[in-house]
């Protein structure tokens, strides 16, 4: 259509489009279209094409071939399809999984965290959990005994007594968690508050007793106290605390004249205990040995008394047989008598018997010992 104006000139709208004005002689802004040349078109100020297209391209999405970059035939970065975003992605998600497990020691336990709140609290072992920041864990070791040292310097170490003295204190606590949830969430810097509990609770037990009680016997009673009013005084707070111990490692008056004093008062004491122990040990040695020969001479007095009851008893008795045996026979009990009285009265003498009636010319003498062989002597004593 000859008639037909446009701004890049007249065209023929036949299937040779890119040919130029024809025969009508048209016009075009750019120039004019005889000799059958084309008007070189300006760039356009506006897109030609989807700007998602563009992105696609940037990030290596492996379309068709219907963008620039299809028809032109470049690759994406990397040479892929996932390209940088997706490689993030697939760190974030390794990430992520690799926060969802967690280990626990033997010797701990630990808390979980949804979004901040407390949720659970997790056994020894292989835990899951979601991944972070959803769900957070805190670990402590709820199986190792803990040590505070309170004393050193004079404001934690001097305290007044019941009796008005002033007393060097420094000890020992040792403790352990015993609930972790109550340790961590309900008291906050759990071992600073141990440690406060700990000197009040030594500065109350100390201003009831003595001072000379203290440092010298009733230590275990002080340190016993301690520990049953820190517990009292923890579990009232909810800690989570088990107070395992207090130990007692000095206990002594202000230095000067004072502790001189005093170790003056304790070496004595000691003294007088070591006397006391031996006059105890004295008394235990002789005592018994006293009171084992008092039952001696008691036992010897008493078999000798019952000897001396049995031997006249037994006179009585043979006393009572001779006289029944005189009665019935009274000449010859007699003679019997006389018998046995010169037998004990001539048998252990040494005797002789001399002849009146034998003549001169004989020796009236006759010497029965020698008479006595010397072994049959022996043999009959």
């Amino acid at each position: 259509m000859s008639g037909n104006k446009s701004p890049w000139g007249s065209g023929s709208g036949g299937n040779n489009g890119g040919s130029g004005g024809g025969s009508g002689g048209g016009k075009s802004p750019w120039g004019s279209g005889g000799n059958n040349q084309r008007p070189q078109r300006p760039t356009p100020n506006r897109p030609t094409q989807n700007p998602f297209d563009d992105l696609k391209k940037r990030f290596g999405s492996g379309g068709g071939g219907g963008g620039r970059g299809g028809a032109t035939g470049r690759k994406a970065p990397f040479g892929g399809k996932i390209g940088p975003f997706g490689i993030f992605l697939l760190i974030a998600a390794l990430f992520a999984i690799s926060t969802c497990f967690y280990t626990v020691d033997q010797k701990e336990e630990a808390l979980v965290f949804r979004f901040g709140k407390f949720t659970r609290t997790a056994a020894p072992g292989l835990n899951f959990k979601f991944p972070s920041p959803i769900e957070s864990i805190y670990k402590e070791e709820t199986r190792v005994v803990n040590q505070a040292e309170i004393g050193g310097n004079e404001k934690a170490s001097l305290m007044l007594t019941g009796d008005e003295n002033i007393v060097d204190i420094n000890f020992t606590v040792l403790w352990r968690i015993k609930n972790l949830h109550d340790y961590f969430i309900i008291v906050d810097e759990t071992k600073v508050a141990v440690t406060a509990v700990a000197e009040s609770a030594m500065r109350e037990v100390v201003g009831k007793n003595e001072l000379e009680k203290i440092i010298t016997t009733d230590r275990l009673t002080i340190t016993t106290s301690v520990r049953d009013l820190m517990q009292e005084t923890l579990d009232e707070y909810q800690a989570g605390v088990e107070v395992v111990e207090v130990q007692l490692q000095k206990a002594d008056p202000p230095e000067g004249e004072v502790i001189a004093a005093f170790r003056d008062v304790v070496n004595a004491e000691q003294d007088a205990e070591t006397l006391v122990n031996q006059a105890t040990a004295y008394q235990n040695d002789i005592v018994p040995r006293a009171r084992g020969e008092a039952a001696q001479i008691v036992q010897d007095a008493e078999a000798y008394r019952d000897q001396v009851m049995a031997e006249a008893n037994g006179e009585a008795q043979r006393f009572e047989a001779i006289l029944s045996e005189y009665v019935e026979a009274p000449r010859v009990t007699r003679y019997r008598m006389y018998l046995e009285t010169m037998e004990e009265v001539y048998g252990p003498a040494n005797k002789m018997i001399l002849d009146g009636d034998s003549g001169s010319g004989v020796v009236p003498y006759l010497p029965l010992d020698e008479l006595r062989p010397r072994g049959g002597a022996q043999g009959g004593r």
